[in-house]
């Protein structure tokens, strides 16, 4: 049997329906999650996940617990200035301070399952899984169950706007029972949802099904997502509701062995160097490196395989990726010459400065954030300006570096303008910030742009309950109208 795979766009029902065959077929391989330049691993093992890297900064060990509450901010920037001092692990530092709440072994399990639940925040992102044997230097101490973190994943992390977008798109399709059933074991449902199931998996279009249910739209519509993904229920297009489904399509023999001959390949080149997948020498000059690279994709471009079954397309897509990757590091000057660098020390020196990388990024911001707070803002600018500098995929650094640039200057329109164009920035990196939407909002409210500043005060909110200076604004704004329409009444009376 062909090891199995999936792959898909984060943000769709997809990554539910992969997990859940990992789950169901105890499986090993190593699923991998990219959105630009953010990159993780999550290692399976018999359908439990049993460990992961990422150079996703919210997921390191530190930043978890002051996350979760385990550690306050002093004790969190105190600590982390030490680990980049005596060059030690962050869960070490805190033990020796005893500052560390539960023990090593619970703190990294919490670690693990964030690291798996923050996925679903990445819902612009791709994901690719592949079965495969888990080194077992990649195995933690700890294994979890998987599907109950799917459902966190989707009820907490998953963009309200990804889910009502996937679900608004779908309403006029019929939703029927789907072939999975529900196992109390694997994911706790409560009695509401699963009258919910029942409700929305009546052989009726969505639609009709959700318009007569109590509970809140947000939490339906994400439970539906939860549903279809893990095969509960399953949408067809009206018309062809009644028909029945179509019986799978065998690969012909010759497809079959496109098919192995392509993944064989992949397998083939999946470890190698750069130079080693586009077949040169490291002294290739760069018309070299571009005739290999085009040879290749033509070979393996997925527009080569248009006509071919959808399990062949993906193989080549693969092989197409790998090469596409290669040639990106080889054919510009300076990517090259970093990736020479890493060919000289190995993986984990390179692996090693990325981390250090964002953990001096991570030390630099917290200090900014406590001087910001003590209005101390020439030194803020410079320790934001570091962790940007250390860390420019940071959407919170950004949002925060462009927050100080006003406040330094707030009467002046170039400030202004930069301010933005960073926090803006930021946003495009991370549309969780509540705090990125605040201080755009702040700056266009000095601007005169009252409803735009409105808006953006509303998403903070929106995003953050928590958030008492959005809610501020909000309040603020809404007193000021009302006092306009009083004062505009009785000019008239």
């Amino acid at each position: 049997m062909a090891p199995f795979s999936g792959s898909g766009n984060v943000g769709s029902p997809q990554l539910i329906t992969v997990v859940s065959n990992v789950v169901a077929r105890r499986l090993e391989g190593i699923m991998r999650i990219e959105l630009g330049k953010f990159k993780k691993e999550l290692y399976f093992k018999n359908g439990l996940l049993v460990g992961g890297r990422s150079n996703i900064l919210r997921e390191t060990f530190g930043r978890v617990l002051f996350e979760n509450g385990f550690i306050n901010q002093h004790d969190y920037e105190d600590s982390l200035k030490e680990v980049m001092d005596e060059r030690k692990k962050h869960g070490l530092v805190l033990q020796e301070r005893g500052l560390l709440p539960l023990n090593i072994k619970d703190a990294l399990k919490l670690q693990l399952r964030m690291r798996f639940v923050y996925t679903f925040s990445m819902a612009e992102g791709n994901f690719h899984f592949r079965e495969a044997h888990i080194p077992d230097n990649l195995v933690s101490q700890s294994s979890l169950p998987v599907l109950g973190l799917v459902m966190e994943g989707v009820k907490v992390h998953l963009p309200k706007n990804t889910v009502s977008e996937y679900v608004n798109r779908n309403m006029d399709r019929v939703c029927s029972r789907g072939d999975t059933q529900y196992d109390p074991s694997q994911i706790n449902l409560s009695q509401e949802e699963l009258n919910l199931l029942t409700i929305v998996a009546s052989n009726r279009p969505l639609k009709q099904s959700l318009s007569g249910i109590r509970m809140d739209a947000d939490g339906a519509m994400r439970l539906v997502f939860l549903f279809i993904g893990m095969g509960f229920a399953v949408l067809k297009d009206l018309q062809k509701a009644e028909k029945p489904e179509k019986t799978e399509v065998r690969l012909s023999e010759e497809h079959r062995r496109l098919l192995e001959g392509l993944k064989d390949k992949f397998d083939e080149i999946k470890e190698k160097n750069y130079y080693e997948v586009l077949n040169i020498s490291q002294s290739a000059d760069r018309a070299a490196v571009k005739r290999s690279y085009f040879a290749l994709a033509k070979q393996y471009h997925p527009d080569h395989f248009f006509d071919y079954p959808p399990e062949i397309k993906e193989a080549a897509s693969e092989i197409f990726t790998l090469v596409t990757t290669a040639y990106g590091a080889l054919s510009d000057d300076g990517e090259r010459g970093k990736y020479n660098e890493y060919l000289k020390t190995g993986e984990k020196e390179m692996e090693n400065s990325e981390a250090e990388h964002i953990v001096k990024a991570e030390l630099q911001f917290q200090k900014g954030m406590i001087l910001l707070k003590t209005n101390n803002l020439k030194d803020a600018y410079q320790s934001l300006k570091w962790a940007v500098e250390l860390n420019p995929t940071e959407g919170e650094y950004l949002s925060y570096f462009g927050w100080v640039i006003f406040k330094l200057e707030p009467n002046s329109d170039s400030a202004r303008a930069k301010g933005m164009e960073y926090i803006q920035r930021g946003l495009q990196l991370n549309k969780e910030q509540d705090t990125g939407y605040y201080f755009l909002g702040r700056i266009l409210k000095v601007t005169g742009e009252e409803q735009k500043a409105l808006d953006a005060f509303k998403t903070a909110y929106a995003k953050n309950q928590q958030n008492i200076d959005a809610l501020r604004e909000i309040r603020a704004y809404e007193l000021s109208q009302k006092s306009q329409k009083g004062m505009f009444k009785k000019f008239f009376k």
